[in-house]
């Protein structure tokens, strides 16, 4: 496990807390924090990595249990948090995967592979708990989306759409959960991982570490938070809700594509804001 960070005061004592992709990098991260706010675990992953994380939180005398599934197959989670705990109050969606190539070069089997994961992932997930939590009446779910679902990065058109896919398909369920008493929101985190390490640079990795993101994920988790549809964009310690903004507008050919607005365009953008550069930082007007 990384060092110990402050996490914020909430109390997450006798929440249930599902996290998919809990073996490594960010999820591992999470189920450490999460254990030390107090909550009960439920941690999924594919393979034996997920035994041990688990096993690590019960001997720092923390509750969790490790549930070996696919993110596309996420009825063993819901079954045994269920079993175990009774409940599910907390979902956060982690896992993932790339197949970055440029769109001349990518094969319609690397399209559809990342859109599977991720995007068909966080469906089947957010599917999966979405009776339980209506029966509660009371429920947050937490997707994880990217820069990349945001702005589009080279190299990524597969994995740019299953994140920006996510978007809309957390926000459509904030509207749908409002009702039930669900929750959904979306974090964009910058932070080394796997995923991430060959394109950081050596003053990202010092600066981007895993454990900067729990903060504001315990923030969204919070029982008492009425923070339902919002992307987070987090990392180096900062973070910003993300919203859209319109130009002012016109009639057809006089629609001002207007430039005056100091916005975050590129993943560049959000990277030196976490960064602290003052050149790439933006206010959202």
């Amino acid at each position: 496990m990384t060092d110990r960070t402050p996490l914020p005061s909430i109390d997450l004592s006798g929440s249930v807390i599902v996290v998919v992709g809990a073996s490594r990098g960010l999820g591992r991260q999470y189920a450490a924090d999460l254990a030390r706010a107090g909550a009960r675990l439920v941690l999924t992953g594919r393979g034996a990595e997920i035994d041990a994380v688990a096993a690590t939180i019960r001997q720092d005398g923390g509750s969790a249990i490790a549930v070996r599934c696919d993110i596309r197959d996420p009825m063993p989670f819901v079954d045994a948090a269920l079993a175990e705990y009774g409940a599910i109050d907390g979902l956060i969606v982690n896992a993932g995967m790339v197949r970055d190539r440029s769109f001349a070069k990518m094969t319609a089997g690397e399209w559809s592979e990342v859109i599977d994961v991720h995007l068909g992932g966080s469906f089947a997930c957010a599917k999966a708990v979405w009776g339980p939590m209506t029966a509660q009446g009371r429920g947050s779910i937490i997707f994880t989306t990217s820069g990349a679902g945001m702005h589009g990065a080279f190299g990524q058109a597969n994995y740019a759409a299953a994140k920006g896919g996510i978007i809309g398909l957390m926000k459509t369920l904030a509207i749908e959960g409002e009702r039930l008493g669900i929750r959904a929101n979306a974090i964009a985190p910058m932070a080394l991982t796997e995923m991430t390490d060959g394109v950081f640079s050596d003053r990202m990795k010092d600066r981007l570490r895993s454990e900067h993101i729990s903060p504001f994920l315990i923030e969204l988790l919070n029982p008492l938070s009425q923070t339902t549809g919002e992307i987070v964009e987090c990392g180096g310690g900062w973070g910003a809700q993300l919203r859209w903004q319109r130009s002012a507008g016109g009639e057809p050919g006089s629609v001002a594509f207007d430039r005056d607005f100091d916005l975050p365009r590129t993943t560049a953008d959000s990277l030196g804001a976490a960064l602290g550069d003052p050149r790439t930082m933006y206010r959202m007007a």
